[in-house]
């Protein structure tokens, strides 16, 4: 998804309420998952805006 909308255009949806995962099945899982994506290539801040940043920046641009 980062390669077809870019870095700043990607969230990962963390409500757990959607398509069961056996790769991530709770919040605790969540530096597992980070850990797994910095070993795939993707650098610190673009781990960052995935797990949450981007996220957070449209959510403030939305109510402000």
């Amino acid at each position: 998804m980062v390669d077809a909308v870019g870095i700043d255009h990607v969230g990962f949806g963390s409500d757990l309420l959607g398509i069961p995962s056996r790769a991530f099945r709770s919040y605790a899982d969540l530096p597992a998952l980070a850990a797994e994506m910095l070993r795939h290539g993707f650098r610190p801040d673009e781990v960052l805006k995935i797990l949450g940043h981007n996220y957070a920046r449209v959510f403030a641009a939305s109510v402000t």
